[in-house]
């Protein structure tokens, strides 16, 4: 018995040596499949990102580029690039790469870079305009001169300039929080054909038609409503009139082809108001009367949808009145294309603070405070905090930068 068990035995581990000599080889072979497999996909997901890399550079250099790639060789493998319209100025880059029978595909999301991402943007500072101790800027600033500095403004984003920093003396010593960063070009342009359009399928639009000219003066109210007249040249007013902003404005775009804007009033939803066709100080320019406020505050309600654009092809200027001559609150990202942020009365007695909530993009910076020495006697002290959710959205039809950016990168 004692040899049939030792040949027992031996059977027995011949057998299971068999059978696992028999999985390790098939493990062995699944592997090296897997390894194939995974080397086909790597190889078809590299060859679809760099797809949609080589097509994102083409439309950064021309942004009228849609051609795409069809059957391009590339890496041993094909790439197939679709450029598509995906509505409100974006493009959506869709790259599909192919290498040995694997498919793999990438789809990326482009928007115009919006000027609405900064706190503060002027394209012309003048050398005698300073930005002073008591200024502070809460988000991102840029200038396309120099930036002028006097005493210790605040800079609590990231502050650029394309020819550097100016310091008005010795003393004056800027608290750059964010860094700042010399050398930097964003050219400011913009077309109105793009709003204008809008305005005209989907918000409203206000004309002069046979006049010279047709100034509006609206008042936002909380209840989603508008009071709004106007005038032809330099005729009377109109009877007030009260409409629903989802009737008067669907797109939340308000248009004045030729003439000025009077506004005040509380914002409840997202609204663009365009003054345009500017000629001198004749027209083109937004008149801030009094406050201009949302209903539902971002700082204390995140969920808040309120958000207004103040678009002028001129000036943005601050009314002299009496509303305004106990500080001016102003929530919303503004945009003078060929003028700026100002005041209608320069030599104004000193009123307090001007406070915006949103941003400040301007062709030249105009002044809004008169000082002597390190003390303002005239206008207003500037306060600007910026709207955090500017960084990735904007009010209707805002206008944007001339370079595109990725805004999703799907795979």
């Amino acid at each position: 018995m004692g040899g049939k068990a030792s040949i027992y035995m031996v059977l027995g581990f011949s057998l299971i040596f068999l059978v696992a000599s028999m999985n390790y080889g098939r493990l062995t072979g699944s592997a090296v499949d897997n390894n194939v497999e995974y080397y086909k996909s790597t190889v078809a997901h590299n060859i679809a990102v760099s797809g949609a890399n080589m097509a994102a550079n083409q439309i950064f250099i021309d942004k009228t580029w849609t051609a795409g790639y069809k059957d391009l060789p590339f890496s041993s493998g094909i790439i197939n690039v679709k450029v598509e319209d995906a509505g409100q100025q974006k493009k959506r880059i869709t790259s599909t790469g192919e290498f040995q029978g694997v498919t793999k595909k990438v789809v990326i999301l482009l928007q115009p870079s919006g000027f609405s991402k900064y706190a503060y943007y002027m394209n012309i500072f003048p050398g005698n305009t300073f930005l002073s101790t008591g200024d502070t800027i809460t988000g991102p600033f840029h200038t396309q001169g120099r930036l002028n500095v006097q005493g210790s403004p605040v800079f609590q984003g990231k502050a650029s300039a394309k020819n550097g920093l100016k310091l008005l003396d010795k003393n004056s010593s800027p608290k750059f929080y964010g860094g700042f960063e010399s050398g930097v070009d964003v050219p400011l342009n913009w077309s109105t054909s793009g709003i204008k359009a809008a305005a005209q399928a989907g918000g409203h639009v206000f004309n002069a038609g046979g006049a010279g000219k047709v100034d509006v003066r609206l008042t936002f109210n909380g209840n989603a409503t508008i009071t709004y007249s106007k005038r032809f040249d330099a005729g009377s007013w109109s009877p007030d009139s009260t409409v629903s902003l989802s009737a008067f404005a669907p797109n939340g775009i308000i248009y004045v082809e030729k003439g000025n804007v009077y506004m005040k009033g509380t914002v409840n939803g997202s609204y663009s108001v365009i003054a345009d066709q500017s000629s001198g100080n004749g027209t083109g320019n937004v008149y801030i009367e009094d406050d201009i406020r949302y209903k539902n505050n971002p700082l204390t309600n995140p969920s808040s949808k309120d958000m207004l654009g103040i678009i002028s092809s001129n000036n943005v200027l601050i009314s002299d009145n009496l509303a305004n001559r106990s500080n001016v609150n102003i929530d919303a990202t503004m945009f003078a294309y060929k003028g700026g942020l100002g005041l209608v009365n320069e030599n104004m007695p000193y009123s307090g603070t001007l406070r915006v909530f949103g941003g400040v993009v301007e062709y030249q910076a105009r002044i809004t405070g008169t000082y002597a020495g390190n003390f303002l006697t005239n206008g207003y002290r500037e306060r600007i905090i910026f709207d955090e959710r500017l960084m990735l959205n904007s009010p209707p039809y805002f206008p944007a930068t001339d370079k595109y950016e990725v805004v999703s990168w799907l795979e």
